[in-house]
């Protein structure tokens, strides 16, 4: 309805479209005075002109479209969007001025709950189960709640209508909300849902509907997070079931999904508290089962003679473990207390330690003492960069004419991931007076900078359509660029003030970041997950894992950035899926002396999972050359990023 570059309102510029709901049209636009995105809806214009001849229909339609403004603008909970503006205007188009109402909401460029969900489902891994539950439906169910208490029934809950900011879900589309504030509405129009989460009541009479409708959705969505995507022998507005669950917390599960999704509304929860309760009394149930606590009348009474004599072995053994400790940290008399570890010394001299074992804190970009580094930077365009210790690094064997060579590297940051498809359009549509574009080839300044067009079978994440770049589908917009020429890589770090890792800088990042370098390699900790578990994405997605947990599968080509877990340094993934350009730099054989550069691949792209580890040499390209499993990420020394137009 809105073309490419339209002013809606002397505030919003449309950038590119969404997509399309029922009634509903979805906009990326700009805001010209605050200079962010945002994400503009509006009544869909082929929706309204097949209610031209219904008068009370197109009513009904605009009512709703209204609702759905009252309903989302009054909830505040960081599990539900939020509307930033509301308004209306007048285009001009064929025919004459249309009037035109609209949204304005936070933009999410991520994916939906369903990434986050295996289409095989989640049975019978209890601890992926029991990660899925926390770090994403517990959220979900919060969001609801404030629905709730604010009065309103959502009434579409599903996957698809929860937005994943990040690792944050959020809850969208309240066209089909129902408030005891808002006045009712009738009509056709109403019948409206999803039919594999509607309730019974729903479909047979919308206005019984109440919060044990988002009840049974609720438990249809959790059938389907462990029975797999929903079968298509699933029989809509029915009670579902699991399919003979084994293990105790699948069957705990499976009497909760059938009292969720019971037919009868009175047979189910009464409220998303209630869901919420039981849920967590059986995780607890499953921990208590897996870690028993001993109980104090299972301990023996020590005798009081024996009492000094107990004391006296807890005192040898601080002092023996006190020895052990000396021992390890000052080393062997006449021996180095550095291991030999592959030939290669890691000597830190950061002014700034990092904690590998909790994500780095986070930090806004200012101004620093020269003594003094950020655990992280904040680049103009979002990109988290995470301080990488300085030290001195030896090449191992293999790794090109460098091999056995030292240097001294002083700290610098590295990009948390590979720049994405998102960030790179970005980077385009600004530079868009330097760039050529001819079948598929996108030239600036006079040089290939990224071949546009399919990269594997379905994945086409970049076009070019009426003068501006975009990402073709809002799911590509998360995965790494490729493609994407070493002038291009060059081009988008020099436009943010940064620049491409050497060799040895990227070297130097994949060893400080190995679990190996964790106090134990079989407990591999993600920022955010408790001690001694894996991630749920980790233990989903086996591409992503450390050698140490994870399968022998190939990675999965494309993956979004963040699907990788955060290494020891907080980088994620780093020489894993996909290659990265960099630079290496040689001394020059020439009289005057000084260094020479040439552009490099670093990593293995697609390599077999079992060497995630191994340290493959840099691979020389020309600048020009682009491929399909190339991307890039930036760093930049020091504790400043330098600073860029707006």
């Amino acid at each position: 309805m809105l073309a490419t570059g339209t002013v809606l309102d002397n505030k919003w510029v449309i950038l590119e479209s969404l997509g399309k709901g029922g009634m509903g049209e979805v906009f990326r636009a700009h805001q010209l005075n605050l200079k962010r995105d945002v994400a503009i809806k509006i009544v869909s214009r082929e929706w309204l002109e097949t209610l031209d001849e219904d008068e009370g229909e197109l009513e009904n339609a605009i009512s709703r479209f209204r609702r759905e403004v009252k309903a989302t603008a009054s909830i505040r909970h960081p599990n539900v969007v939020q509307v930033i503006d509301y308004g209306s205007t007048k285009l001009q188009m064929t025919g004459g001025e249309v009037p035109l109402e609209y949204i304005a909401m936070e933009y999410i460029p991520g994916a939906t709950l369903r990434f986050t969900m295996s289409e095989e489902g989640f049975e019978p891994d209890e601890e992926l189960m029991s990660s899925w539950l926390k770090e994403y439906f517990f959220p979900v169910l919060e969001g609801v709640g404030a629905i709730h208490a604010s009065g309103m029934v959502h009434r579409d809950l599903k996957p698809e209508n929860v937005l994943m900011d990040g690792t944050i879900p959020k809850i969208v589309d309240f066209g089909l909300a129902a408030s005891h504030c808002l006045a009712p509405i009738t009509g056709s129009v109403d019948i409206k849902g999803t039919a594999a989460y509607m309730s019974p009541e729903q479909f047979v009479d919308l206005k019984r509907t109440d919060a044990r409708s988002d009840i049974y959705a609720l438990g249809k969505i959790l059938y389907e997070a462990i029975a797999g995507k929903m079968p298509p022998t699933t029989i809509p507005f029915k009670t579902v079931a699991l399919d003979h669950p084994e293990k105790p917390l699948f069957k705990e599960l499976d009497r909760i999904i059938q009292k969720a999704t019971a037919e009868k509304r009175e047979d189910r929860f009464d409220s998303v508290g209630a869901l919420q309760a039981v849920l967590k009394e059986a995780l607890a149930k499953m921990e208590t089962t897996r870690h028993p606590q001993v109980e104090a009348s299972d301990l023996r009474i020590i005798p009081n003679h024996l009492v000094k004599w107990v004391w006296l072995g807890i005192l040898v053994t601080l002092l023996a473990v006190s020895a052990m400790t000396i021992w390890h940290l000052v080393g062997e008399p006449r021996l180095s207390p550095l291991k030999d570890r592959e030939q290669s010394d890691v000597i830190s001299k950061a002014p700034a330690v990092v904690d590998r074992g909790s994500p780095p804190s986070k930090v806004e970009t200012s101004p620093q003492a020269d003594d003094v580094l950020s655990a992280t930077l904040r680049g103009k365009d979002g990109a988290e960069l995470y301080l990488v210790p300085g030290g001195t690094v030896a090449a191992p064997q293999d790794f090109g004419p460098q091999t056995g060579e030292s240097v001294d590297l002083p700290p610098f940051y590295m990009s948390e991931t590979l720049v994405t498809n998102h960030q790179y359009v970005e980077f385009l549509n600004e530079m868009l007076s330097k760039i050529e574009v001819e079948q598929g080839v996108v030239r600036g300044d006079g040089n290939i900078w990224l071949l546009m067009g399919e990269i594997v079978d379905g994945y086409d994440p970049i076009a070019f359509r009426d003068g501006r770049f975009r990402v073709m589908e809002a799911g590509h917009a998360s995965c790494p660029v490729v493609r994407v020429t070493a002038y291009g890589a060059s081009a988008y770090a020099a436009f943010y003030g940064r620049r491409l890792p050497t060799d040895m800088e990227w070297l130097h990042a994949v060893r400080l970041g190995k679990p190996e370098d964790r106090e134990d390699p079989k407990t591999i900790q993600e920022p955010g997950t408790k001690s001694g578990t894996t991630s749920m994405m980790e233990q989903m997605h086996p591409q992503a894992q450390p050698s140490a947990v994870r399968s022998p599968e190939q990675p999965a080509f494309p993956s979004p950035v963040m699907l990788y877990p955060a290494n020891a340094l907080g980088i994620r993934g780093l020489n894993r899926n996909v290659g990265e350009w960099g630079v290496r730099k040689r001394p020059s054989t020439s009289e005057s002396g000084g260094e020479t550069s040439e552009y490099v691949i670093l990593g293995d792209p697609g390599k077999d999972s079992k060497e995630a580890f191994a340290y493959p040499g840099p691979i020389p390209r020309r600048p020009w050359e682009a491929f399909e499993r190339v991307g890039f990420r930036c760093v930049v020394t020091g504790g400043r990023l330098s600073s860029v137009k707006d």
